[in-house]
């Protein structure tokens, strides 16, 4: 997986430190917080990671169900995850949708849903996804609960807006988008991101 770093180029002039930067719209924002990152921030903030499916997740009260909102976030159909991720986390994610929202307005651009696509996993689901998936870790930031999957190749218009003002954008232009969001937070320490190619995603972590 090839992975590039992306830095904002620095201004000679006083005038410009002053001024306040935006990543321009056709960088490609790509981040490598791997593991070594992403799980001492999932020890020191999430749950102890849970064996098995076989309890009641509601009643685990660092967990906060995470669901569907038609108008920002979209939830895939999750095979390997539950729907709970810590408080902090559910919030991030939350914020990401949000700020995503906010950026598409900037832009006069139509608004367009985030696909998640993974959160919180046993155990058991990291071991059955490594049978089956040869980039999955043994070691999952998942595991506690502080991590989760947004796509980067699948972004759904909401289609109460389909004849709504607005431009639409290319699926590229979108993954950028969503990468300046991303940046944004990762800079505020707010968060580890990876993104992953393969699995055609930005990988997550709450870093509080």
């Amino acid at each position: 997986m090839a992975i590039a770093a992306v830095a904002l180029v620095a201004c000679n002039s006083e005038k410009a430190d002053e001024k306040k930067e935006e990543p321009k719209a056709e960088k490609v924002f790509m981040y490598n917080d791997y593991n070594d990152v992403q799980i001492p921030a999932a020890e020191k903030y999430g749950i102890v990671p849970l064996e098995h499916r076989n309890v009641n997740f509601d009643s685990i009260k660092q967990l906060a169900k995470v669901e569907a909102d038609d108008s920002i976030l979209i939830i895939e159909p999750l095979t390997h995850s539950v729907p709970y991720l810590t408080h902090n986390a559910k919030a991030l994610l939350m914020e990401i949708a949000s700020n995503f929202q906010d950026s598409l307005a900037a832009r006069g651009a139509r608004p367009y849903c985030l696909h998640v696509t993974s959160m919180l996993r046993t155990l058991n689901d990291v071991r059955s996804l490594v049978k089956h998936n040869n980039n999955a870790s043994e070691t999952s930031a998942h595991s506690y609960g502080t991590t989760f999957d947004i796509a980067h190749n699948n972004f759904y218009p909401i289609p109460k807006f389909d004849k709504g003002p607005g431009k639409s954008l290319s699926n590229n232009e979108l993954k950028h988008l969503l990468g300046h969001v991303l940046y944004r937070l990762r800079m505020q320490k707010k968060c580890w991101v990876l993104i992953e190619e393969n699995q055609r995603c930005y990988h997550i972590t709450c870093n509080s």
